[in-house]
């Protein structure tokens, strides 16, 4: 887990984000929601997108597929939210089975979609915003989902980088400080369960919103890349300098101060 980056996904429920403060903390990378369907924008993507960025993160936008809406009016509407946006990776997600949006906000759902129509549009769209953007491009979804209701997207998600939601905490939420997450409350497993016929993950969404931690005011979702700074700068194409300090032994920081200040040792050097 050491090995690992650590990230945030962020919407609107998240107004408000210290970002250097999360920065200090150790999180590297935001994934931020862009919007949803073709009817939806979240009005704090800019400001997000501006802090995280100030903060020397890496930046992924993400959009809420919704299968009710045609495919082609979503990856329009997407393509007139990212204007004037700078990220670094986009992801499509997966999760929405509900055909009726009003029996969702009751809780009583009988209208579901079917697992093709899912399948079909969501690779559909992924594939169309991977090619207008030219962004590495992901999918977000849960093995529970794929295999529930949509395991006609098991064709075709093996091909795919997947951002994959799995937690492994029993229910309730925890106030707790970023020592203590870390000393605490991290996963106890090494990643999370992966849908049929895929190999690996990329990023995985272990916390769902559990933690309050400082620097946001209400629950965040909490990530690890599979691989640590580095290699998701390289995985992104990206500068692979990072701004984490440079470890020396002694020689070498004597050699440097010793090399940077000559005015020290400039009567030792002339006799």
């Amino acid at each position: 887990m050491n090995d690992y980056c650590l990230g945030v996904d962020v919407s609107s429920w998240q107004p408000k984000v210290d970002w250097g403060l999360l920065y200090e903390k150790g999180v590297r990378f935001a994934i931020i929601k862009l919007s949803q369907g073709n009817y939806s924008y979240d009005r704090y993507t800019r400001d997000h997108v501006k802090g995280a960025r100030d903060a020397g993160m890496v930046v992924g936008l993400y959009h809420w597929h919704d299968p009710l809406c045609n495919v082609q009016s979503q990856v329009d509407f997407i393509r007139n939210c990212l204007i004037g946006i700078d990220y670094d990776f986009f992801a499509v997600d997966v999760e929405q089975y509900w055909g009726d949006w009003e029996e969702w906000r009751k809780g009583y759902i009988t209208k579901k979609l079917g697992a093709a129509t899912i399948s079909v549009s969501s690779h559909q769209l992924a594939s169309e915003i991977k090619k207008a953007t030219g962004k590495k491009t992901m999918i977000y979804t849960r093995a529970s989902f794929v295999k529930e209701h949509a395991p006609a997207m098991q064709v075709w998600l093996k091909d795919w980088d997947l951002w994959l939601a799995h937690y492994p905490y029993r229910s309730g939420r925890v106030s707790v400080s970023w020592e203590g997450l870390k000393a605490s409350h991290l996963p106890s497993i090494p990643g999370p369960s992966i849908p049929t016929n895929c190999r690996e993950w990329k990023i995985w969404q272990f916390s769902g919103d559990k933690f309050v931690l400082p620097g946001v005011s209400t629950p965040l979702d909490l990530n690890y890349f599979h691989g640590n700074e580095k290699e998701m700068r390289t995985w992104l194409g990206l500068n692979v300098e990072t701004s984490q300090p440079i470890e020396m032994d002694f020689e070498s920081m004597v050699r440097l101060l010793w090399q940077a200040h000559p005015e020290l040792h400039k009567e030792e050097v002339k006799a």
